[in-house]
């Protein structure tokens, strides 16, 4: 958020007078506060055992108030060193972490989230490599974003580091119901946007076998106009609805054995991109595509746990399965007239228009055992085997309606050119991780894995008419060790530091690009190692809670996105860089009523290996992450004669970015910082709650990302923007 006047700019852009501000307001309340009232404990479960925060060497956030909570973007403006780049529901979100990115920030059609965090649903590891789909936030236990490496645990993508969605289970021992609707309008918008859910959870058996159903719908109404659609000018073109379910069945068969399955689906139909061409059209939410460039997913996930708890050590088995089924369409009109100009080919035809649709198909099955030793003993330990197989299938055309008739050739259903592909990934990992008690306060961990990647792939690249076919494939195989080390001194139960050094590997993998625009078919592994010195701490009787992190990442042989002759991209591997800064979060709790959460972070991340052939140079900022970013809550729970009051207001800032390395790529542009603020209120009377929010206050249109004019031209160039502002009502029932 934006304020008109002056000194709302600098509470917003100046988080140090901020903090002086409501220092008085802190102090006092802390002072005063009664003892009772303590900051709650937080639980890590992604360290693959049961953890306090305080006990947890490493920087994360758990997020399990999901009031408010829409998406992974509110999300990550909670945590300190996680950015997303917003680009609405069509495209992959870009996610970073302590600025672990290299590829450029623009389109990202088919991108991916740049692989390099992990995500995981429970032990249901996300395929990030190609067009990860947004996972709904229903009815979760809490999320864990862990920050930095987890190699040794998570293995592939984990050099930034870790999201697990950690999802509610079946209660074996009560019945519950919780029914929740919403309502909202957003700015620039006819219509209205609707949310609802409905969740059961039921015993069958009494202490032993319980069922937990989740029902959800989402619809979005769209804020951008497009006046220059062939097929004619449509309002609200960016409108998008989800459909979620899910099933759970948990078999408590004992004290010491539970199984627990269940079933997750879900499908998303989005109409356009999010995204303007104000230079263009003269307006900040109007496009000028020629085509709607619409987007479907199909999201299916299905899982078997197994705990077995033996005096010894737990032994978890895990079998799982992912199935995302993805097309969309994407105006190309701008390339085919950009391609050369001074070639009187394309241009010949007036009426020239194009468009590119792709279908990809992933599923990835995977299977874990692990045992994990107890806590209450000096020596500490956890070992495990993991297997996964990606099957990837992808259909990318252009099409060029009217031009073949023009030219009198074949060109079959107006296809041009066709790219397909066909890989199947195999990973083989073991890990193992050993903790020691040196004292009764220091402790000493050690871990490792070993990992070996087969990559089978065939591309064929054709182009009409004809078919001038280019086909090729190969096999390809990876493997490596990574290691981690760390310890930690506790000063007492309360208060923690600790150093960590830990290694994170991203996959290499293959290009669809031509050949002969191509050094390597295949790109390998690039490694990225955190050296981090941090600290745990619960202050005033745990009602103050303070953790902090210095960090330095040194990442090498980048795996790095480059640019062909047509206009497309490809990847190589070339370079190092480095990442160094700090995190900081705090939260408070001023009173019985009172809570005010910060955050804080600074991440200068740079190229320090120039490879001048591909436009690399030592000092290059990394793109896409910001310099600073910072957050500020304060939160309102208290009763009155019985009925409960709830409310937050909040502001989230992100600094500048640059969507590339520096001015000698295409897209290369300097974005400036922003600010979004909301607020909501609520208030609760036996089993029903009723609530109001707004989101982005001030109605801020920050641009995220984009498609610069190079290739594409004034028309086919666009800016991704935030949501309007949006304000709304809610009601639930919880029995």
């Amino acid at each position: 958020m934006t304020y008109t006047s002056s000194l709302g700019r600098t509470y917003l852009r100046n988080p140090l007078f901020i903090t002086c501000t409501l220092l008085p307001m802190i102090s006092a309340p802390l002072a005063l506060a009664d003892t009772t009232a303590s900051v709650e404990e937080v639980v890590v479960t992604a360290s693959k055992r049961n953890q306090s925060l305080q006990d947890f060497s490493g920087s994360v956030s758990v997020v399990n108030d999901f009031s408010g909570i829409k998406n992974l973007g509110d999300i990550a403006a909670q945590v300190p060193g996680f950015s997303l780049v917003d680009v609405g529901p069509r495209n992959p979100a870009v996610l970073i972490m302590r600025g672990l990115r290299l590829d450029e920030i623009g389109s990202n059609d088919l991108g991916g989230d740049g692989s390099a965090i992990a995500s995981y649903v429970d032990n249901i590891p996300l395929q990030g490599y190609f067009v990860p789909p947004a996972f709904s936030l229903k009815d979760l236990q809490q999320v864990e974003v862990l920050r930095g490496p987890q190699g040794t645990l998570y293995g592939n993508a984990s050099i930034g580091g870790l999201i697990r969605y950690v999802t509610a289970k079946p209660d074996v021992e009560k019945y519950s119901v919780r029914v929740s609707g919403e309502l909202s309008q957003t700015d620039h918008s006819d219509d209205l946007n609707y949310d609802s859910d409905l969740v059961v959870n039921t015993p069958l058996i009494e202490d032993t076998l319980a069922l937990r159903l989740m029902l959800g719908k989402t619809e979005n109404a769209g804020f951008i106009d497009n006046p220059y659609l062939l097929s004619g000018a449509q309002d609200d073109i960016n409108d998008d609805e989800t459909k979620q379910a899910r099933i759970s069945l948990l078999w408590q068969a004992s004290d010491n054995f539970s199984l627990n399955s269940s079933y997750h689906y879900q499908k998303i139909n989005v109409g356009d991109r999010q995204a303007t061409n104000e230079s263009f059209t003269g307006d900040e939410y109007a496009a000028s595509s020629r085509y709607l460039q619409p987007m479907q997913g199909e999201l299916q996930l299905a899982s078997i746990d197994a705990n077995y708890e033996m005096p010894w050590a737990t032994l978890t088995a895990s079998l799982n399965h992912y199935d995302y089924a993805h097309h969309e369409r994407a105006d190309q009109t701008d390339l085919y007239i950009g391609l050369d100009p001074t070639v009187e080919y394309y241009n010949l035809y007036e009426n020239l228009s194009a468009y590119n649709a792709s279908d990809i198909d992933i599923v990835k099955d995977s299977a874990e055992l692990r045992l994990v030793s107890p806590d209450n003993q000096r020596l500490r330990w956890l070992v495990g085997a993991f297997y996964s197989r990606d099957d990837l299938d992808a259909y990318m055309g252009d099409y060029t309606p009217g031009l073949g008739e023009f030219f009198e050739m074949d060109l079959p259903g107006d296809l041009e050119y066709l790219a397909t592909q066909t890989e199947t990934l195999d990973e083989y990992s073991t890990y193992a991780e050993v903790t020691y008690d040196l004292t009764e306060k220091w402790e000493a961990t050690v871990g490792a894995r070993h990992f070996r990647y087969d990559d089978d792939l065939d591309v064929c690249i054709s182009y009409f008419p004809g078919p001038i076919e280019d086909c090729s494939n190969g096999d390809d195989v990876s493997k490596d060790t990574l290691g981690k080390f760390s310890t930690s001194y506790k000063f007492s139960d309360d208060k923690k530091i600790y150093f960590l050094a830990a290694e994170g590997y991203r996959r290499g993998g293959a290009n669809t690009a031509p050949a002969e625009v191509l050094n390597n078919r295949f790109y390998r592994p690039d490694v990225a190692t955190n050296y981090e010195l941090g600290f745990h701490s619960l202050w005033l009787a745990q009602r103050l809670e303070l953790n902090a992190a210095l960090f330095n990442i040194e990442w090498d042989d980048l795996q790095v996105q480059l640019e062909t002759v047509d206009g497309r991209t490809a990847w190589d591997n070339a370079g190092k860089a480095r990442t160094k800064g700090i995190e900081f979060d705090v939260s408070a709790q001023l009173s019985d009523a009172f809570a005010l959460h910060a955050g804080y972070a600074y991440t200068d991340a740079e190229i320090t290996e120039s490879v001048a052939e591909i436009g690399v140079y030592n000092g290059n900022q990394l793109p896409g992450s910001p310099r600073t970013q910072w957050s500020l809550s304060l939160d309102f729970n208290q009763e009155f004669n019985g009925t409960l009051w709830d409310a937050s207001i909040g502001v989230n800032r992100i600094g500048d970015v640059a969507t590339a390395l520096n001015p000698e790529f295409s897209n290369y542009q300097k974005l400036d910082s922003y600010s979004i603020a909301s607020a909501r209120v609520g208030v609760t009377r036996g089993n029903w709650r009723l609530g109001a929010f707004v989101n982005n206050i001030d109605n801020t249109r920050a641009i995220t990302s984009g498609r610069a004019d190079d290739f594409f031209g004034e028309q086919g160039q666009f800016e991704y923007i935030t949501r309007p502002r949006t304000i709304g009502l809610s009601v639930s029932y919880q029995y």
